[in-house]
């Protein structure tokens, strides 16, 4: 795998980074052999900022720590000693790296997570190509990254109209939470601080493992 020529793909297909910040080289050293390649060459040469006006966001793993233990708690497979945040979307959809099982993905809003190569061991590849089919949005995976309103109609462009597009550590929090009640609605929805409201999301709730990948997909067990 060319991994620059990969990385230079992936921006020209995801669009204008905006908000960017760099990435201090002694946390590049910090995270080799622990992070793909992949992600640790757009550290070095991009550093953090977001894609699709804010909607999804580079991050370093520090700025979110302590939230991995709240979702993941005691599980035999997860850990926060060796798995990272190192992207979220403003609604709440944190992607992190697992030294061990690659590539997680937990919905903060529904209380699920995912882990193709724990619950399908015979997928396991790569880890750079896994990181940048992670990173890709275009197509389904942007539309996944976006929340929806009771009509179906999807509620981020609307919210940064009328809001602003979220800044670095910022989200956008439904109040009261879905979890307690609230309504999937433009006027339930306020910028916020992504950790305080990440954190607080994680707070509500035991985590389920799901396999997407089998048909129909499936609950695996609960994490922790």
């Amino acid at each position: 795998m060319d991994i620059q020529a990969e990385i230079a793909d992936l921006f020209e297909d995801n669009g204008a980074y905006r908000a960017q910040r760099p990435a201090p080289p002694e946390l590049i050293a910090e995270f080799q052999g622990k992070l793909p390649e992949f992600l640790l060459a757009i550290w070095k040469d991009k550093g953090f900022g977001s894609w699709a006006n804010g909607l999804f966001s580079l991050c370093n793993p520090h700025d979110f720590k302590g939230l991995v233990s709240q979702i993941v708690h005691a599980d035999k497979d997860l850990s926060h000693k060796d798995c990272h945040i190192f992207a979220h979307s403003a609604f709440g959809k944190l992607i992190l790296w697992s030294e061990r099982h690659g590539i997680v993905n937990v919905d903060l809003l529904n209380g699920r997570l995912s882990c193709p190569w724990l619950t399908t061991p015979a997928k396991k590849g790569n880890p750079d190509v896994a990181m940048a089919l992670a990173l890709s949005l275009y197509g389904e995976a942007l539309q996944a990254l976006n929340v929806y309103d009771e009509n179906d109609k999807p509620l981020f462009a609307r919210a940064a109209k009328k809001l602003g597009t979220p800044e670095p550590m910022q989200a956008f929090g439904f109040f009261p939470a879905l979890a307690m009640g609230g309504a999937r609605d433009l006027k339930s929805i306020k910028i916020t601080p992504a950790m305080e409201y990440f954190l607080f999301l994680a707070q509500l709730q035991q985590f389920q493992l799901v396999d997407y990948l089998s048909q129909p997909p499936r609950i695996v067990r609960q994490i922790g």
